[in-house]
């Protein structure tokens, strides 16, 4: 095996996870895709294809670039989302993509090189390399995107996303700074470590997903808890009502007879009954939105057990465009530590947790 095979051999087998890395950091950036998953992989396919065909053939920096810009432009257009994102989101790819190669091979000491002439850097040190990166890169972009919506990562993630790519880079710079090694030995030695950097960070991936489904579980779990004391609340003050509706006549006649015979404290006392009677419920708060409604009963009646009064300020808009599963999460985390702040406060019995609800523009 002469060096150009070695080199033609391992620039197609890193520009493989090449492909991968693009695919993982334009996801990061979009939600949803518009097609099958089986049509995205044979069109990142298409994309590895051509991209390989066209640098093997062709090999002129200025044709390389134009057909990357527009075939990860195109690949854009996969996902839901504007115009304005998806030319940015191209652009800042191929950005990073272009600054990353330009970087390694100025490192590896090819600098001079013409832009509109055929290129003959042969670096195979070099190819790795940049991919290797732009992996490492593409799967922080998307520990981040799982930060963002609420999944937390372990520790041993991020410190991986280091650890590997420089340990990969470290082993293979070793085995081109060996002696006597054969082309064979080498080619073994670039497929071992792309193969575990991708086989690693594919597993990572993985335990991610899992994470965030976990989570979400969770949150549906407590959701249902919430509901379910919401039901019970809207079935206590069914019962209440129905009470009070049976008596009210009987109520209305005791406190006319006992005003009309001027016994004004027997009727106050009557009153200060019927008003105890329709507090005794458990509802805190009733804005029409169930997801609210059962989060912070649920929350804020812990609380009132606990010693702690409660002042509930709501003005929510009529057409409020959240879902439950983020309403869930996001008023949770703020309930749960303003009542862990209230437990910290020794007079609780002076305490007064205010929770209010501006009105929301959306």
């Amino acid at each position: 095996m002469n060096e150009f095979t070695l080199y033609t051999l391992t620039y197609l087998l890193s520009q493989a996870l090449g492909i991968y890395s693009v695919y993982k950091l334009i996801k990061s950036f979009f939600d949803g895709c518009k097609i099958k998953n089986s049509v995205e992989a044979m069109l990142y396919m298409l994309y590895y294809a051509l991209t390989a065909t066209v640098y093997l053939t062709i090999n002129i920096p200025l044709i390389n670039l134009i057909v990357n810009i527009i075939a990860i432009f195109l690949l854009t257009f996969l996902y839901q989302s504007s115009i304005k994102k998806k030319l940015l989101v191209g652009l800042l790819t191929y950005i990073f993509m272009f600054g990353t190669e330009m970087i390694v091979v100025t490192l590896t000491g090819y600098i001079d090189f013409p832009i509109a002439e055929r290129n003959d850097y042969h670096s195979v040190f070099g190819i790795v390399m940049v991919n290797v990166l732009i992996y490492a890169v593409s799967m922080a972009a998307n520990g981040f995107k799982n930060i963002k919506i609420g999944n937390t990562l372990p520790e041993t993630y991020w410190i991986s996303l280091f650890l590997i790519p420089i340990s990969s880079l470290f082993m293979l710079l070793m085995i081109f700074q060996s002696v006597g090694l054969s082309m064979y030995q080498i080619t073994i030695s670039i497929i071992a470590v792309l193969i575990i950097n991708f086989t690693v960070f594919f597993l990572f991936d993985r335990v991610a997903r899992l994470y965030q489904e976990k989570q979400e579980k969770g949150i549906i779990e407590q959701q249902n808890k919430y509901y379910e004391n919401q039901l019970q609340i809207i079935n206590e003050t069914r019962e209440v009502s129905n009470i009070l509706k049976h008596d009210m006549k009987n109520h209305l006649r005791s406190l006319f007879s006992d005003i009309k015979s001027g016994n004004l404290s027997e009727a106050q006392k009557h009153i200060s009954d019927i008003v105890d009677v329709y507090e005794s419920g458990t509802e805190i708060i009733n804005t029409g939105y169930p997801a609210i409604d059962s989060l912070v009963n649920f929350k804020l009646q812990a609380a009132k057990q606990n010693g702690v009064r409660v002042s509930v300020n709501a003005s929510l808009p009529s057409d409020l465009n959240l879902s439950s599963f983020d309403m869930t999460v996001i008023l949770g985390n703020l309930l749960d530590n303003a009542l862990h702040a209230a437990s910290l406060v020794t007079k609780t019995d002076l305490l007064i947790l205010r929770f209010i609800i501006l009105k929301v523009c959306c």
